[in-house]
């Protein structure tokens, strides 16, 4: 059995294609972790899993979906509404009218739906390899400083008592940009255990920033399969929102509750899609 299970969610012909080798982020995080006496299991998933049909109608069920969700998470985060929230919704709305008539193809919902199961099927073989933590990661995920990575990494899989259940680890937006600001609060005798300087946080609430990077406990992975066992698979929605579904509906139920998620700030892993891409690192 490893101590962490590394899953990476990624398809044939991505454009980071990198995160499939021993270059990537996964293959190097497993090393420094290795050294450090840490047991990892790395499974690249680049399979297509989905066998459906999707239909136009589909496309247009999927994308007021979304819309639709968009607003609900606001709701359940506690989110100022104010002139410029509303002012963007219009703007969401409008452009929802417009694709109406001039819709994305079918691909888009085809490209969502195995991008779902792939994240599914990776925690799944991360809870049958019963270690005790599963990182899934997107194949844009990369870090500059792994060993820092490695090290703050070992700090939370450490951590004594049931929290964290899981930990959002990528920088893909700001706390700000999420609207999440006001749910966090540095988890008390907690630090990062990296080189550089980030700060633990809990948060009121069970939050997301994408899912580019999260680190599950392994027996939060089991109600979280749950959870997504019980939501519908039509309409169609992005694994970011139907990862915001289930937390929502675990909260409501009291499985999830105050500081049952943790949050770095600054993250050790960068969504290489939403950045300008990271220096090249020195060979040893």
């Amino acid at each position: 059995m490893s101590d962490l299970f590394i899953g990476v969610v990624s398809h044939e012909g991505s454009r980071f294609a990198r995160s499939q080798g021993t270059e990537g982020l996964a293959a190097r995080l497993s090393t420094s972790l290795t050294e450090r006496g840490i047991s990892c299991t790395v499974v690249v998933n680049t399979e297509n899993l989905f066998r459906g049909t999707v239909t136009p109608d589909d496309v247009q069920r999927s994308l007021t979906a979304q819309l639709a969700l968009d607003r609900q998470w606001a709701v359940y985060l506690d989110r100022p509404r104010g002139v410029s929230w509303w002012g963007g919704q219009a703007l969401r709305w409008a452009r929802r009218a417009q694709q109406r008539i001039q819709a994305p193809g079918v691909g888009m919902v085809t490209r969502l739906m195995n991008i779902e199961l792939s994240h599914v099927d990776l925690l799944r073989r991360g809870r049958a390899s019963e270690a005790p933590w599963i990182l899934i990661l997107e194949d844009d995920a990369d870090a500059l400083d792994v060993d820092d990575l490695a090290d703050g990494l070992l700090g939370i899989m450490h951590a004594i008592g049931r929290q964290p259940r899981y930990v959002n680890i990528s920088h893909s937006f700001s706390a700000a940009e999420l609207g999440v600001s006001h749910l966090l609060s540095p988890v008390e005798g907690m630090r990062w255990q990296g080189d550089r300087l980030r700060t633990i946080l809990g948060a009121r609430k069970p939050v997301t920033n994408t899912v580019c990077a999260i680190a599950y406990r392994s027996s939060f992975v089991d109600e979280l399969l749950r959870a997504f066992d019980d939501l519908p698979l039509d309409p169609v929605v992005p694994i970011d929102w139907k990862l915001n579904l289930a937390l929502m509906a675990l909260q409501r139920k009291g499985a999830l509750g105050p500081g049952d998620c943790w949050q770095i700030d600054p993250a050790p892993i960068i969504q290489m899609s939403m950045r300008d891409p990271l220096p090249q690192q020195d060979s040893a």
